[in-house]
């Protein structure tokens, strides 16, 4: 919209703050991930090996939370 009304610097901006954004919540989201990772599968199964593979997990899951986070504002900038 910015681009479209002759903003070029407030789409710049806009581009920044809306990445600085997204990235901070999906590092709070993450680091809620790896905070709960020995409790967060036992929501889901009683089975001790299967709640020990998803601990081992969650280090690779808040990675990817974080990752998927920003891509999402990257690919919209790109098509924009």
């Amino acid at each position: 919209n910015e681009l479209g009304a002759g903003n070029p610097k407030s789409a710049a901006f806009s581009v920044i703050i809306v990445n600085i954004y997204s990235f901070m919540a999906s590092v709070i989201a993450a680091i809620v991930i790896l905070a709960f990772r020995d409790v967060l599968s036992y929501a889901f199964t009683d089975g001790k090996i299967v709640a020990a593979a998803v601990s081992d997990l969650c280090p690779l899951t808040a990675l990817t939370l974080v990752l998927n986070g920003i891509q999402p504002v990257f690919s919209g900038v790109a098509v924009g």
